[in-house]
């Protein structure tokens, strides 16, 4: 029974506390002031969700709307301070992480350098930054492919236009052609 209500605690907690959910109290008040405002950022940037959550093994995250979202989880075992810290990244589908995916995988192989230096603060501010990057140049080269097809279309409309012309235009010369024939042919 008090599992379940320190759950509920932690649940709610993650509702009024916003983004940033320290399960395992890893990050100094300086630390969670620089990422919430790292958080803050990310979101005004891109405009997409970002939960940031330390957990333990064999804990999970749902987070309460599932569009546009992204969540981080830095897990690792709480008894075992030399554990491996593990960087679990998962991205909604209706952000096309199939899309992103190997600048994704760039980004968790930087983070892997990181890692090694045990202060999980850096290691999520590595994260939101090099997020925040991906998805603001992938919203550029969306806006670009966008453009290119504006274009494409610009460019098809005008030479549609520059062929019809030029087909009405073949066309009247052969009618007067046909009416001087015809002229020709009367007299």
């Amino acid at each position: 029974m008090l599992k379940k209500v320190t759950l509920g605690a932690l649940f709610l907690s993650t509702l009024v506390l916003g983004k940033i959910n320290d399960y395992r109290n890893v990050f100094s008040e300086e630390s969670k002031t620089n990422l919430s405002n790292l958080v803050q950022t990310f979101q005004k940037e891109t405009g997409k969700k970002l939960y940031l959550n330390t957990l333990e093994d064999n804990e999970g995250f749902e987070a309460e709307e599932q569009e546009k979202t992204v969540i981080v989880n830095l897990i690792k075992n709480k008894e075992n301070e030399n554990g491996v810290l593990k960087v679990q990244l998962k991205i909604s589908q209706d952000l096309n992480p199939d899309e992103i995916s190997s600048d994704l995988s760039l980004l968790l192989t930087n983070v892997e350098e990181t890692v090694t230096e045990k202060d999980e603060a850096t290691v999520a501010t590595t994260l939101i930054e090099g997020l925040q990057d991906v998805f603001v140049n992938a919203s550029e080269n969306e806006e670009d492919s966008k453009d290119l097809e504006q274009f494409s279309l610009g460019s098809k409309v005008f030479l549609g236009i520059v062929l019809t012309i030029l087909v009405l235009s073949i066309r009247i010369i052969q009618v007067k052609r046909k009416k001087r024939k015809y002229k020709f042919n009367k007299q």
